[in-house]
């Protein structure tokens, strides 16, 4: 910082050689054509500053050089920007002015904060930010030379914090540098989400801000985002303000997360002083020997597996009743975001893992514009919660690295799994069943695919009626796309066959029909394969306009 003191003529001369339009224009239509509230973190000689000024946006522009910051006050003596002296990591006294910003702007800043402060920088700018407003950081190639104290910057390095803090990285750009020197610019332009409801806010809210003793919280967010994003189908009502989902349908998401955490990995999952977790008793310990697959909806359990299962969802459904359901507030309030309702589960010998069963667990009301908000965001809001829990993990554990903590909440490859219908696959043909690939009718020897029809990528379901066989080479062209509404109606009738003769009458027939009652919106205490078709296209409306996911046609 000693230079830009000792030479403020001479750093305020260069600014000023370049223009904010061209120096800024990669990411400047990004923004709204509102009026907006713009902090200039490190303005410098003001020339950004006074830019946004004359387009008659209101600004904050902070530098902590006095010299350069007087200059700039002369050169752009405008009413709509207010100069303070003030800098990161702390940004003292703009969190004095109680401003939230639409634009946050730090052009050839960061490189200047320290690397034992980014994260506090990063936080305290992300506080200022409001919904749906972007910030906007640009990062030097090559570090400066001369007594400017400079270190190390990367995209990763920011990408990493955007996740940490909720923040949705919009665009990296590299540009050659407007004052003809030998290095390249990368500007990177974050959002935080806003949906305009508040409920984006709010889920940052209880992911970052919201005090915690233990990783419930991210736990219980997570678990009903899966139901939000997987499982619509076993919602129980839905109202213009909430919508009711099966307390049990919860609680076998958290089984499944908390099972290897707990198990397989052995992470704290709280302080260890605290002792571990209530539900990690001799019924959870149990479950050490059965598999991940097994915790599929349909599979059916008998003497211990089934008591000790039991007895597992009486007290998960316990813990988030009087954990993370009683705790998650309003900010500012002590109203409860989410309510709970009775359920009975009886004591048995003999449980199937399905609807009803996870029915009588109990009900969990979820506001309406916070299910809407994990529904369509989950791709931008998972990723937010599994860096808040690793920050838990890093801070109650501490025995792994981030990374390997971040594999371990990754979900098991065998959701994954193509190889049970591939084997059904092959016995059919081994039967002398014909088969075809559903997207052209080419009837199929060897060298297919079985692959899902919503790609995994964009909505990871492996139920068996997204199992589809498909020729390798259309099987490469769709990839990662979604087929288009015209590609599905030319398919009907073939995937409808392949679903009855792969499934009806068989042992899959009640895993078939409870995977495709859970995950789509079907309404139909008698489901036919013509309800399955009609949910499977709504669905794929519903991955289009919500993650805008390209389409893809065999022709």
């Amino acid at each position: 910082m000693s230079a830009y003191k000792q030479r403020p003529d001479d750093f305020f001369r260069r600014y000023e050689r370049t223009d904010t339009e061209v120096v800024h224009g990669d990411w400047l239509s990004l923004l709204p054509s509102t009026q907006l509230l713009v902090l200039d973190v490190g303005a410098g000689s003001g020339r950004d500053a006074a830019w946004f000024a004359d387009q008659d946006h209101e600004v904050v522009a902070v530098e902590p050089a006095d010299a350069l910051r007087k200059r700039a006050q002369e050169r752009h003596p405008s009413p709509r920007i207010q100069w303070l002296d003030d800098q990161l990591p702390a940004l003292d006294a703009v969190h004095d002015l109680d401003y939230t910003f639409d634009v946050i702007l730090l052009s050839a800043v960061w490189m200047h904060v320290p690397p034992s402060e980014r994260e506090r920088a990063f936080r305290k700018l992300t506080e200022r930010l409001k919904p749906g407003g972007h910030l906007v950081i640009t990062l030097r190639s090559e570090l400066p030379d001369g007594n400017r104290t400079a270190y190390e910057t990367s995209t990763s390095e920011l990408r990493d914090l955007s996740r940490s803090f909720a923040l949705e990285l919009l665009d990296a750009t590299q540009t050659d540098d407007q004052l003809d020197r030998a290095l390249k610019w990368t500007t990177v332009v974050f959002r935080l989400p806003d949906d305009g409801t508040g409920a984006l806010p709010l889920i940052r809210h209880i992911l970052i801000n919201d005090n915690t003793s233990a990783t419930y919280k991210p736990a219980l967010l997570r678990s009903i985002l899966r139901v939000a994003d997987n499982a619509k189908g076993a919602v129980l009502e839905e109202t213009q303000d909430h919508v009711d989902i099966p307390l049990g349908v919860v609680a076998l998401y958290w089984l499944r997360m908390y099972r290897w955490l707990i198990l397989n990995r052995g992470y704290h999952q709280m302080p260890p002083e605290n002792g571990p977790p209530a539900f990690d008793d001799e019924h959870f310990q149990f479950l050490r020997r059965l598999s991940e697959s097994d915790f599929r909806l349909g599979r059916r359990f008998t003497g211990d597996e089934a008591r000790h299962l039991i007895e597992t969802f009486r007290t998960i459904r316990d813990t988030i009743r009087e954990g993370p359901a009683h705790f998650i507030t309003y900010p500012g309030t002590s109203d409860q975001v989410f309510e709970y309702g009775s359920g009975h589960i009886r004591s048995s010998d003999e449980l199937t893992l399905d609807l009803e069963f996870l029915r009588t667990v109990g009900t969990l009301r979820v506001p309406r514009h916070v299910w809407d908000a994990l529904a369509r965001h989950a791709s931008w809001i998972e990723p937010s919660i599994l860096s808040r829990w690793v920050e838990l993990l890093e801070t109650y554990d501490g025995t792994a690295s981030p990374g390997a903590y971040r594999d371990a909440l990754a979900w098991p490859n065998v959701e994954h799994s193509t190889q049970e219908v591939r084997k059904l696959a092959i016995q059919l043909q081994q039967s002398g069943e014909p088969l075809y690939c559903v997207w052209s009718g080419e009837r199929l020897n060897s060298g297919y695919e079985i692959d899902h029809c919503f790609p995994f990528k964009h909505w990871p379901n492996n139920h068996l009626w997204n199992l589809l066989p498909a020729s390798s080479q259309l099987n490469a062209k769709k990839s990662d796309r979604l087929p288009s509404a015209q590609q599905v109606e030319a398919a009907a009738d073939r995937i409808q066959d392949w679903w009855h003769r792969a499934y009806q009458k068989t042992r899959y027939e009640p895993r078939f029909y409870e995977e495709a009652n859970a995950a789509l919106p079907l309404r139909s205490d008698e489901t036919t394969l013509d309800d399955l078709l009609t949910g499977l296209r709504r669905q794929r409306v519903r991955l289009r306009t919500d993650q805008q996911i390209a389409e893809w046609s065999a022709e």
